[in-house]
């Protein structure tokens, strides 16, 4: 149905990125369009959400020719992850128990990989 939206803004921003971290290449607004679940949003529609990532140095456009416009992603899905994983810490009320409950729901193999970041950190900024 026109006008009715199915996903919010940061759902199709997501599966947008999503689309364009699992491509081997660069791809265009229509073969992104192709890759989501019906109902698919416009072509219009996945235009907007690449120009807004964009915006937000999330994607680099390639203007191939004037009809031909290419999108790909600026930051890897790790590097995307963790900004938001810093965001929302910054935005917690108490910085210390956000960190100690996020701790709390790792599993042993996700803590020993945080320690083993801690440390290599360390040692960097020691030499």
């Amino acid at each position: 149905m026109a006008g009715v939206r199915s996903r919010s803004a940061g759902a199709l921003e997501a599966l947008v990125m999503r689309a364009l971290w699992t491509a081997a290449a660069p791809l265009s607004a229509s073969a992104i369009q192709v890759t989501f679940d019906d109902p698919a949003p416009a072509q219009t529609t996945v235009l907007t959400v690449l120009s807004r990532l964009e915006t937000k140095g999330m994607v680099t456009r390639r203007a191939l020719s004037p009809r031909r416009v290419t999108f790909e992603a600026a930051v890897s899905s790790a590097q995307a992850h963790a900004a938001d994983m810093v965001e929302v810490l910054e935005d917690a009320q108490d910085r210390e128990d956000a960190l100690m409950a996020f701790t709390n729901n790792l599993s042993e193999a996700d803590l020993d990989l945080v320690m083993d970041a801690i440390t290599s950190r360390r040692s960097r900024r020691e030499r």
